[in-house]
């Protein structure tokens, strides 16, 4: 994902899931010098995401890629998800795929957003830390509330709607980063806050853990 100084958002590579926004055609035809090599498609060619509806004109501030699941922020603070819906990493309710730009319900301007394996992070300009997706691990450092989750197609209960993770209520985040399963927040004053899985000690020594709440 590359976001351009006017604002514009151009996506290339995998497409098997609809990560790269370019519409329906995800996964199939190769007119742009796509791959459709191991089964799966693949956009060798940048090209640019086409915002559609309500948010068209939208000029796109930042963007982040997940292991099959994108986002992206709007200058004027709205976050959109796109991709694997798959535990509900997008944050849009249900577990569906979306091949196209899709508004997250969040009710308040995002700041930053991150993007792992199978969850998501967003700051917003309140100061706020949302959470969404595969929370197995811990990594989204809140368990949410009863009408935020579903069973996901493996088994397990997985968050559909960004939920406030209230543990980080005092850090004014700074920054956020998701790995495959962990998650971490700098906070204004320089402090680390890490959560989720912590096998090889990819959580760091010295950091303040949140433990593995979920």
């Amino acid at each position: 994902l590359v976001v351009s100084r006017d604002g514009a958002l151009f996506t290339f590579g995998a497409d098997e899931h609809g990560q790269l926004g370019r519409g329906e055609d995800a996964g199939g035809g190769r007119p742009d010098g796509s791959s459709a090599g191991s089964g799966a498609a693949r956009r060798l060619t940048p090209a640019r995401v086409a915002l559609a509806g309500g948010l068209a004109g939208g000029k796109v501030a930042s963007a982040a890629g997940g292991r099959s699941h994108s986002l992206a922020v709007l200058r004027g603070g709205r976050l959109l998800a796109f991709g694997c819906g798959e535990a509900g990493r997008l944050g849009l309710g249900d577990q569906r795929d979306r091949p196209t730009p899709s508004a997250v319900p969040l009710g308040e301007a995002v700041a930053m957003a991150a993007a792992g394996g199978a969850h998501s992070l967003a700051t917003t300009a309140g100061g706020r830390v949302y959470a969404f997706g595969d929370g197995r691990q811990g990594q989204l450092g809140v368990e949410p509330p009863g009408h935020a989750t579903a069973m996901s197609a493996t088994g397990h209960r997985c968050c559909v709607l960004p939920a406030w993770v209230e543990a980080l209520a005092a850090i004014s985040p700074r920054a956020v980063a998701c790995g495959g399963d962990f998650s971490l927040v700098v906070a204004h004053d320089g402090s680390l806050y890490s959560f989720g899985a912590n096998s090889f000690g990819r959580r760091g020594r010295h950091t303040h853990a949140l433990g593995e709440m979920w």
